[in-house]
């Protein structure tokens, strides 16, 4: 059975536009997946800021807290970008010109919405430091 130039064109077309719809969604699938991760990774920073910030709070810091700081910044440094990264291990070790815990939250924020500079200054975040 020999098939008509206009079948074959259809079905060339069909084949064609198929193979096409399928490599923008495995493209958009993969775009989506990597956004989710460099959003779960910017959040990741607040969590741990926030472990490190809790003895300030609760006016202790055993090993139990040592225990669950140490923890939550092991696990969230496997997601961070490398300039993040570097931005957390100078304020976690208390270097002497680490940035802020707010110049740190501005910098995820630039990461996060994949923002070509900051859209916020650190001295725009609000602050309840304990009392």
């Amino acid at each position: 059975m020999e098939l008509s130039p206009t079948v074959f064109g259809i079905i060339s077309g069909f084949i064609s536009s198929a193979l096409f719809a399928g490599i923008i969604g495995i493209w958009l699938d993969h775009k989506l997946s990597e956004r989710t991760k460099q959003r779960e990774a910017s959040a990741s920073v607040v969590d741990i800021i926030a472990e490190w910030m809790r003895s300030a709070y609760t006016k202790k810091f055993d090993n139990e807290c040592r225990w669950r700081l140490q923890t939550t910044y092991w696990k969230n440094i496997l997601l961070l970008d490398k300039e993040l990264l570097d931005l957390l291990i100078k304020r976690m070790a208390n270097v002497p010109d680490a940035p802020s815990a707010e110049e740190i939250i501005v910098q995820a924020r630039k990461v996060l919405l994949n923002l070509p500079e900051p859209d916020i200054r650190p001295d725009q975040l609000n602050h309840w430091w304990p009392e």
